[in-house]
């Protein structure tokens, strides 16, 4: 009995090690992008005019793989010159298409990151800031 409690110990522990946060984002109810990597080369994706024209909406969920109360975390959107034009004080955002057309009207890209912080301010715990996707725009 003690054999398999430890067993199922430590591949518990074992799993929340390899416990991984991750980010969808939907564009019009369909998925555009969903990943638990974090590579800004690889994260991109071309929106195409006839989606961009279209009213509906953004949504960005970024899954946190072992919550606590101790960070915050802001959603971020950006143009590709690093301008934040947009910040959400959470790790999901709903925003309708037609108001990142006037945010984002002239712009090539949109930007989307995540920014963890500790939610206390005295913890001294550096922030950590996350590109999640890169929407090129057309």
């Amino acid at each position: 009995m003690k054999k398999l409690s430890l067993f199922m110990l430590l591949s518990l522990t074992t799993a929340l090690a390899f416990a991984q946060d991750s980010f969808q984002v939907v564009l019009h109810k369909k998925i555009v992008l969903s990943s638990a990597e974090f590579s800004a080369e690889k994260n991109v994706k071309l929106i195409k005019s006839t989606d961009w024209k279209k009213n509906g909406n953004l949504e960005v969920t970024y899954k946190v793989a072992s919550p606590s109360a101790l960070w915050s975390y802001k959603l971020q959107f950006a143009d590709e010159k690093g301008n934040m034009l947009l910040q959400k004080d959470s790790s999901y955002a709903k925003i309708t298409t037609q108001s990142l057309r006037q945010l984002f009207a002239g712009k090539k890209q949109i930007i989307i990151s995540i920014m963890i912080a500790p939610s206390d301010p005295l913890m001294m715990a550096p922030a950590k800031m996350k590109q999640l996707a890169t929407l090129k725009l057309p």
